[in-house]
Formats: C-alpha cells, structure tokens, sequence
C-alpha cells in the first residue's frame, strides 16, 4: 500500500510466511480426519516418555561434570541445551514432548516423566521455560477447580507471567533503541502510529525477510547501527514477534491476528470438550507459543507451524467427531 519494501518476492514471501501456520493447523486438520488420532497419539506418548528420560539422564551427568551440554551461564548455572544448538529449541521440544505425555492415558510413572520435564525446562534458565512452568501448574488448578477452560484463565495466566518477567522487561526497556529487541518493539509501535490503521505493510519490518530485503525503514529511524539489526549483520531481526504484527499490518491487523487467535482458541476447546486432559494440554501448548512470541517469530518459523500440526494431529479427536458425539449426548437425554 505504502510501496515501501521495493522487492515484490520480499512482499510474496512475506505473505506466505503469516499464513503459514493457520494454513498449516487448518490443513492438518482436514488430511488427519481419516487418521486413528488414539493409536497415533499413543505410539508418539511412547517415544516421548523414551526421548525425556534419555535427555534427562544426561542433564544429570552435565550438572555433574560439563560434558559440552552446556550453553551460556545465568544466574550462576550453566544452562542446558542437550544436543540442540541453543536451549531455547530444547524448550520447545521437551513443551511438545510433555503435551502429548500429558495427552495420552496416564502410565504408571507419568508422574516422574513430568517432573523430569519440568526440571529440563527450568536448567535451561530460558524465561519462557519458567513462565510455562508456571502456566503448567496454574492449569493444574484450573482442571482442579473449573468446569471448563476459558480465556480470562488465559489472559490471567498472561499477566502473571508479564509480572514474572518485570525486571527483564524493563531493562529491555533502559535500552531503549541502542539494543534489538526494545528497538524493533518502539519502533513498531511508531510505524503502527504512522501508518496508522494498515501498517507500513509486507516485508517491511522486524522479520528476516525484511533483513535479507533490507526495507529502508531501518534507515528511517536510525536503527540500522544497532547491533544485530545492520544490513550485513541483521540475525537479530526476527528476534520477536508482536512488533512485525503491529508495525507491519498497523492497530487493525493487530486486531484481526488476535481474532485468528481467539478463534483457534475457541477450535481447540470445541474439539477437546469431551477430554479435559487433551484439552489442557492442548490449551499448554497454545499457551508456549503466545510465550515464545514474545522473544521468537514462532508463528512465522518451522517450530510454530510444527506445534500446531501436533494440536491438530496428535492431540485427540477431529470437530466431525466431537459434533457427532454431541449429537449423540444429545439423542440420549
């Protein structure tokens, strides 16, 4: 609209990139209706309980003795990141790793498989690690004490975890536009104002591809000299997610991904109405990935999409079957 990103294939791959991970969720979920959704979900659980208990068993022997397991210290520990590149792709695997454990029927020593995930998530010292360990066990409540998963349960859980991460999100914010992250949120919101209602449009800001087709808007505002956001050096870029909704598609395309949200949200608690369990769970790994935004473009990257094909795939039956089974509920009373 604008015409500020001048590569038309900057543009394109930018549109594929957001609509990849509805169309991923709504495509898995109409190719897996033929699919034995229990048998599948219990062969998965089973490699699952394998993977937790081997990953496990060497972050007792690195907290023992370094054996190159290690990633940066925090806190005065060295994180863990097993034999993933950074910690923070462990994270992701052992949160898809403990949904679909918590999915299946309970087995005898689910209870320690939990507890080892867990204690993975918490030596990788990430934030986001910490504020789903939270949310793990405010959901626990939650299926203790409601009758049913709602959104403010959600949004509740959000502002615990935004007071959990204070300190960090201020001295994000002491930086100001000398330093990626708090730069490319400022900035977003200026370019939201600016452009205001649609955005300064595709492929323009705060994702790799308006990095790799460096859109001048970085010019613009001076932050092309910050660390990790330069034209030659720009891996920092895509270090978030919110300020490419806003920046990019402006107040209103805020509004409408929110929507996409919510309505995702409303599929999952519809399918998985008749298995709480399946639903928590499910309702958890939602829940990663709203955190993961925060520090990560998970909805533009490999991980998201992946995430949301297990929530289609994996964790319990499709809508037909819910409806038919509520149909069937029905007929009976």
């Amino acid at each position: 609209m604008h015409k500020i990103q001048p590569e038309k294939i900057a543009i394109y791959k930018d549109i594929l990139a957001i609509s990849k991970f509805v169309v991923c969720y709504t495509f898995t979920l109409i190719v897996s209706n033929s699919i034995d959704k229990d048998l599948l979900l219990e062969k998965v659980a089973k490699r699952s309980r394998i993977y937790v208990n081997i990953i496990f068993t060497f972050l007792i022997l690195n907290i023992i003795h370094d054996i190159g397991m290690s990633s940066d210290i925090r806190y005065g520990i060295r994180s863990y990141k097993f034999l993933y590149q950074h910690p923070t792709y462990l994270v992701s695997a052992i949160v898809i790793f403990l949904c679909v454990i918590l999915s299946d029927n309970r087995k005898k020593f689910d209870n320690f498989i939990i507890f080892e995930s867990i204690a993975i998530l918490f030596f990788s010292l990430r934030n986001k690690a910490f504020v789903f360990i939270l949310g793990y066990f405010f959901m626990k409540l939650v299926m203790k004490y409601a009758k049913s998963i709602k959104i403010r349960y959600i949004l509740i859980l959000a502002v615990i975890g935004i007071f959990s991460t204070y300190n960090k999100i201020m001295e994000y914010a002491s930086y100001y536009l000398t330093a990626a992250r708090p730069a490319l949120f400022i900035v977003g919101y200026k370019l939201a104002c600016q452009y205001i209602p649609f955005g300064s449009g595709f492929g323009t800001f705060a994702s790799e591809i308006s990095g790799d087709y460096y859109s001048p808007i970085y010019y613009e505002y001076g932050i092309n000299v910050v660390s990790g956001l330069e034209e030659t050096a720009h891996s920092y870029i895509g270090d978030t997610f919110w300020p490419y909704v806003y920046g990019q598609f402006g107040f209103l395309g805020l509004i409408i991904f929110l929507w996409i949200i919510l309505n995702i949200f409303k599929s999952i608690q519809k399918r998985y109405q008749y298995n709480r369990e399946i639903q928590s769970a499910a309702f958890l790994l939602l829940l990663y990935i709203l955190i993961a935004s925060t520090a990560e473009a998970i909805f533009t990257d490999v991980t998201g999409c992946f995430t949301f094909a297990v929530i289609a795939t994996y964790l319990g039956n499709n809508i037909i079957e819910s409806d038919s089974q509520e149909c069937a509920t029905a007929s009976i009373e």
